[in-house]
């Protein structure tokens, strides 16, 4: 196996319109922190895997596929299904949705971030070296909670792969945290990559990763934060919160590297890539008759003076609103399914942000290491657990599926992965 890691910048200019939060008004001012384009390659087995992860709240269908013509043109080998195009989700990024035709791309972002994507892609495999990959899951604390549910958890998982040199050392990290990366505010026009930036800041700080002068590279990808925010552990909306939230996140991930390993895919481990859009249940639009209902919720929740509850209640409101006034959701929708195998473990992607505990339900489907990746390769929008829907809250208001679609996709993808192999000793010494 070899892995290889290369960036490049994704310029935002004053005067773009930002996405993520539908309250906010204006456009972008200037830049808190540069947003970038990454690219992790894996060539193991024949194949090589290039991994996109791009500071955008969203990755559209036009967008992934845009990206991944391009990255192929321009590695010779690669396969269409053999590209991962992932947003980090960040809403304090350019808006990649048109707001009249939110599947559409803007004309500017179907140019930039391909672009950007092949010179990070060129750049991983001129770096890439001989490793072996290692995955470990710990307990994050203190920087993302569930945000609705019977008993909302106030921690949530963090999985770790890490590329080691054969001979010691790490050489590359990505870290899969399933929380919204939303510290800043609907108020803030500044382009930030916002908690996803600040990790990646402090990682690469991080005194205990630095090895003979060298420190590994390192990517953050958004997992199942479908229902799960900074909401419940956040003191303020600041860059300075920001920053306090991202060395939780890099701590954490420190103190896993010490820990033993879920799993470990030895060099020369077989590769298979795939990708299909699942279709699933549109749900009905009932949310905008919910209107008067949530605006009694909201005065009632205030009148306690609880703040968590008084934002819950005010975005319910706030998403039948917007299902009542804003584009009608599609008719037929589906939602893009991307797996890989690399030996026993298996990396798997949903085009949509789906809730934290289908990622144990995957794992618990697919048996033996399995990894949840949201917002990649396409955006379909929320995709909750069947027991979300029994409250109108914001993520159940606004998606476009109907109750068991997101366990409809789970079980595909859970088919889509294939069995596990080992290497070859005559092919792979």
């Amino acid at each position: 196996m070899r892995a290889g890691h290369g960036r490049s910048p994704l310029p935002v200019p004053p005067g773009t319109p930002l996405g993520g939060y539908a309250a906010r008004t204006g456009v972008s001012t200037g830049v808190l922190d540069e947003l970038e384009v990454a690219a992790v390659t894996v060539e193991t087995g024949g194949t090589r895997l290039v991994w996109v992860v791009a500071d955008l709240p969203f990755v559209n269908v036009d967008l992934a596929d845009r990206v991944r013509r391009a990255v192929r043109d321009a590695i010779p080998g690669v396969r269409p299904e053999d590209v991962w195009v992932s947003a980090t989700h960040t809403h304090s990024g350019p808006d990649s949705s048109c707001p009249a035709e939110p599947s559409r791309t803007p004309d500017r972002w179907l140019e930039d971030v391909p672009a950007a994507a092949v010179a990070a892609a060129r750049a991983a495999v001129a770096t890439e070296r001989e490793s072996l990959l290692s995955v470990r899951r710990g307990r994050l604390a203190g920087v993302g909670g569930q945000r609705s549910g019977a008993r909302p958890r106030r921690t949530v998982p963090i999985d770790v792969l890490s590329f080691e040199a054969p001979d010691g050392g790490t050489r590359g990290l990505i870290v899969v945290a399933p929380v919204h990366p939303t510290v800043l505010g609907a108020d803030n026009l500044l382009v930030s990559a916002d908690l996803t930036g600040a990790a990646r800041r402090a990682l690469a700080a991080h005194p205990a990763l630095a090895r003979d002068g060298a420190r590994p590279w390192a990517v953050v990808a958004t997992g199942a934060a479908g229902d799960v925010s900074t909401r419940p552990h956040r003191h303020a909306q600041t860059p300075r919160e920001c920053d306090r939230l991202g060395a939780l996140v890099a701590d954490r991930v420190v103190r896993a590297l010490r820990e033993p390993a879920r799993a470990v895919v030895p060099i020369g481990a077989p590769a298979e890539a795939r990708l299909e859009h699942v279709p699933v249940p549109p749900r009905p639009r009932d949310a905008p008759a919910l209107a008067g209902r949530l605006e009694e919720e909201l005065r009632r929740v205030e009148r306690r003076g609880d703040p968590v509850a008084t934002r819950t209640a005010w975005t319910a409101l706030q998403a039948a609103r917007l299902a009542a006034d804003g584009p009608p959701p599609p008719e037929r929708p589906s939602c893009a399914v991307s797996v890989i195998r690399l030996g026993t473990v298996a990396l798997v992607a949903l085009g949509g942000e789906p809730y934290l505990d289908l990622a144990a339900r995957l794992e618990e489907s697919v048996g033996g290491t399995t990894v949840l990746v949201g917002y990649t390769n396409g955006y379909l929008g929320y995709l909750p657990v069947r027991a979300a829907y029994r409250r109108p809250v914001y993520e159940v208001l606004r998606s476009p599926v109907a109750e068991g679609g997101a366990e409809r996709v789970i079980a595909r993808a859970a088919a889509l992965v294939p069995s596990p192999t080992a290497p070859s000793s005559e092919e792979h010494p």
